[in-house]
């Protein structure tokens, strides 16, 4: 069985995370388009995440998942708790389409699903990884 290198590794995790990214912001950009429910708020949270996530592993492959899930985890919850200041809100004045990053409104239901997203992230990235791996060495 051929030898993988960790730069080999690498380049698939990353072309495995741009394909991952782009399928959840397809996925979040749809449920933009349904009525919004609590299930819908909960799933869009959850992506927030995972494709905060998956950025990060663009820039920085040879982090743990763990770590990765951490920062994108983090991430998520400082900009819903700096909805508790004006400060997003004047930003979505002056660029409406920024509101997908920065949502609305402060909502504590979406810190709870902030954590089912890392969750699902670092499961996601477990995934990939193996998957780049077994590319890398030439296996399906």
């Amino acid at each position: 069985m051929p030898q993988t290198t960790p730069l080999a590794e690498t380049r698939r995790l990353r072309v495995l995370a741009v394909v991952a990214a782009s399928g959840c912001l397809v996925l979040g950009l749809a449920l933009q388009l349904l009525a919004r429910t609590p299930l819908i708020d909960v799933l869009g949270s959850m992506l927030y995440v995972v494709f905060f996530g998956l950025l990060i592993v663009l820039v920085w492959p040879r982090l743990s998942a763990l770590t990765v899930t951490a920062i994108a985890l983090a991430v998520a919850m400082v900009i819903e708790l700096l909805q508790l200041t004006p400060a997003p809100a004047a930003i979505v004045a002056a660029l409406p389409v920024s509101r997908l990053l920065f949502g609305s409104a402060f909502d504590p239901m979406d810190l709870a699903a902030y954590v089912a997203g890392a969750v699902l992230l670092w499961l996601l990235l477990a995934l990939l990884r193996v998957g780049a791996a077994r590319v890398a060495r030439g296996g399906r």
